[in-house]
């Protein structure tokens, strides 16, 4: 058999053999006695020494480059292997659970057993176990004589054993990390020097493994460190992307302000202030200020206290100001140049104008509510002062007394004409509307005035504009909102030889009316219920309130809108009317030409004794009348069978109205439809009528006069249906 040089340079029979018959033999000390060495020459220590020393620099040069746990325990491993002739070498290393865990090469095992390279051992089981936890060294050196080891049923391999510990940089007397375990198949291999030298190696290698584990630590620490650095920046990107876009797509400003009162950030709506977001940025929030000075809102926030839903007028890059709701609350500066402050601000200039046209709408409709509610008694009253204030104009009265009716006649018609006019206000009656030039509208008003106006030495200028398309529109009720404003200019310039000026443009797709006077001014205390109604600064006797009320409602109901602007010295009201395009213009129908009076009979229903007379004194001359005073009293005789030609039915009878009749006569008498001649005071009757589909042959506005009755009932006669004229073929009464 080949011999083999042992780690101290003595040959052996094998090449895992021990250093000879010196060492072969059995020592006299017992097993148990860990400090008793086999006795060996000098020589042959030295040797030992030097081969271990060799065997250590040997294992440094191939740890060189190496930083991994694992790869450090092999390459010990195979070293000592090698150069050693071990039977069998292993490192074993504590893991989290407290137990010895193989990490490289194999333990002792029985003859024809399996390695068993992931053996692991409690702390204080068996020779490694003991040694992990007691943290000293065991030298065997015949493992058959100590009952600690055991390889199972199998005889051991293995007969010298040497375990050391291995204990980590830093750690206590017994703070083990793990053992290195060196086994040979001869007896007493393994001297005191052994233990000496390669525990020196043990120490090396647990701090060199304690370095390594703690480097491994770092890099994992490191890998999560990063990875939470890059999820961490994830979320700091998505975050930051999300309130970007929050703040990209508020509808409100939002701004920051540094503690000098300076614009650090603002959003894109900057843009309503008439401000690129670029261009605001370093600017003074006192920029946005009709004073030129920080609010104190703002000075507030600068200083720690939260300023909510404050109203603030601020004013945008034209000049124009706005009315805005701010909140201002504190902000830490990032530059630790001191406190800034967060500002959001909200337009409410469109609002706020809203709710004041809802509030005038809201005091249009009270006033209108009671206007309705008295214009059809006063227009009943003002009917037979009409017709019978005409019927004497035809009479042979004296001059004198012809001048009293006339007078009394006229006051009638300008009766008529309030009542109207109230209706209107109300929006009881719609405008009637027909495409009609602008211009033309205007400058009937400034040829009716300027009479006046010469004569009070006020400067009357008018500017037609160009292109302006025909209007569909009431003429009448424009011209009268123009002639309104106008009065009331020449009233604010009355005595100092001011000026008034009338402009017509087309602008933003609306027609507009400009009415401009270099007057005092209204106060804008005033402004605020200049459209109110019956509010009036004039004295008592000069105005009644209702003028721009009136205009106000016309406007409204056109379509557009009216405003005004004001200060000392300059006073502007702007009318605004939307455009219809597409459409030619069409002509006011001219008054129907007399109609021959043709002989019929007529039921009139009206429940006021007064109007009954007045119709039956207007027809019963060319006529015959049949009057009813009740709603029940017209059905009951056409039930009967009852024919006429004409139905003159007021819609407020009493027992049942008029518009139930007029239900009737559409279910039961269908053929009579077209015989009736509505009597009523407004447009909300007619409405409700439309939306039952109840549509009757003629309407008569009160209060009416007299030839408007008879045309209507000549019509009814003149257009020839079965019967019209031919009262014999009528029922009985």
């Amino acid at each position: 058999m080949a011999k083999a040089k042992s780690a101290g340079g003595r040959e052996t029979p094998h090449p895992g053999g021990g250093r000879g018959a010196d060492v072969r033999r059995k020592s006299a000390t017992p097993p148990a006695v860990r400090d008793a060495p086999p006795s060996a020459p000098a020589t042959d220590i030295s040797q030992d020494i030097l081969a271990s020393l060799e065997t250590f620099e040997e294992i440094g040069e191939s740890l060189r480059g190496t930083s991994e746990v694992a790869e450090i325990c092999d390459r010990v491993v195979q070293v000592l292997k090698a150069r050693m002739g071990l039977e069998t070498c292993s490192i074993m290393l504590v893991n989290g659970d407290g137990r010895l865990v193989n990490v490289a090469g194999t333990s002792p095992r029985g003859k024809g057993a399996a390695p068993t390279v992931h053996r692991s051992f409690r702390l204080g089981e068996g020779i490694a176990g003991s040694v992990a936890e007691s943290g000293e060294a065991i030298l065997l050196p015949d493992v058959t004589e100590d009952p600690r080891f055991t390889t199972g049923r199998t005889a051991p391999t293995v007969r010298s054993l040497l375990c050391l510990p291995i204990k980590g940089k830093g750690e206590g007397a017994h703070g083990s990390i793990g053992v290195l375990n060196l086994s040979h198949g001869e007896p007493g291999f393994f001297s005191h020097h052994h233990r000496t030298v390669f525990g020196i190696l043990a120490t090396l290698l647990g701090r060199l493994l304690t370095e390594a584990r703690l480097a491994q630590e770092l890099t994992r620490f490191n890998r999560e460190l990063e990875e939470q650095v890059a999820e961490r920046t994830r979320e700091i990107q998505a975050s930051h992307a999300y309130l970007e876009q929050l703040l990209e797509q508020a509808t409100d400003v939002i701004l920051t302000v540094d503690w000098r009162g300076r614009v650090t950030y603002a959003n894109p709506c900057v843009r309503v202030l008439g401000y690129a977001r670029e261009n605001l940025m370093g600017q003074p929030f006192s920029v946005l200020c009709p004073a030129g000075t920080l609010p104190v809102p703002l000075k507030d926030a600068l200083a720690g206290v939260v300023g909510q839903h404050v109203e603030i007028v601020l004013q945008a890059k034209d000049g124009a100001q706005l009315d805005t709701w701010c909140s201002f609350s504190p902000l830490e500066s990032p530059d630790a140049g001191g406190r800034g402050a967060l500002v959001m601000i909200r337009d409410v200039t469109r609002g706020k104008r809203l709710e004041l046209q809802v509030r005038q709408m809201e005091k249009l409709t009270a006033i209108g509510t009671l206007v309705a509610g008295i214009a059809h008694e006063i227009n009943n009253k003002l009917v037979p002062i009409l017709v019978y204030s005409e019927l004497l104009q035809r009479a042979e009265l004296g001059e004198r007394e012809m001048k009293l009716v006339k007078t009394v006649h006229k006051s009638a018609v300008n009766a008529r004409h309030i009542m109207d006019s109230l209706l209107r206000f109300s929006r009881q009656e719609a405008p009637r509307k027909e495409l009609c030039s602008l211009n033309e509208v205007v400058q009937d008003v400034i040829n009716m005035v300027q009479f006046r106006t010469r004569k009070q030495d006020v400067t009357l200028t008018c500017e037609p504009g160009e292109g302006i398309p025909p209007l569909s529109m009431d003429a009448h009720q424009i011209a009268q909102v123009v002639l309104n404003i106008v009065n009331n200019a020449c009233d604010a310039v009355e005595g100092m030889s001011g000026t008034v000026s009338v402009t017509t443009r087309m602008a933003g797709g609306e027609a507009r009316i400009l009415i401009a006077d270099n007057g005092p001014g209204i106060d804008p205390k005033v402004q605020a219920r200049i459209f109110d109604p019956f509010f009036t600064t004039k004295e008592v006797g000069k105005g009644t309130g209702l003028g721009l009320s009136l205009c106000y409602g016309i406007v409204q109901e056109h379509g557009g809108g009216i405003r005004v602007e004001s200060r000392p010295g300059a006073t502007r009201f702007e009318v605004t009317l939307p455009v219809e395009s597409g459409q030619e213009v069409v002509r006011a129908p001219r008054r129907a030409p007399a109609i021959a009076a043709r002989r019929g009979r007529c039921l009139v229903a009206d429940g006021d004794p007064t109007l009954r007379e007045v119709l039956e004194h207007v027809l019963a001359g060319h006529h015959e009348v049949v009057p009813e005073t009740t709603g029940n009293g017209v059905i009951a005789r056409l039930a009967e069978g009852n024919f006429f030609d004409v139905l003159l039915l007021d819609l407020n009878l009493s027992e049942r109205p008029g518009e139930e009749v007029l239900a009737w006569i559409h279910q039961h008498r269908p053929e009579l439809m077209a015989r009736v001649v509505l009597m009523t005071s407004g447009v909300d009757d007619l409405e409700r009528l439309r939306q039952r589909n109840l549509k009757a042959g003629c309407v008569v506005t009160k209060p009416f006069q007299m030839e408007e009755v008879q045309q209507a009932v000549a019509g009814m006669l003149a257009s020839g249906e079965p019967g019209a004229g031919t009262p014999e073929v009528a029922g009985p009464i």
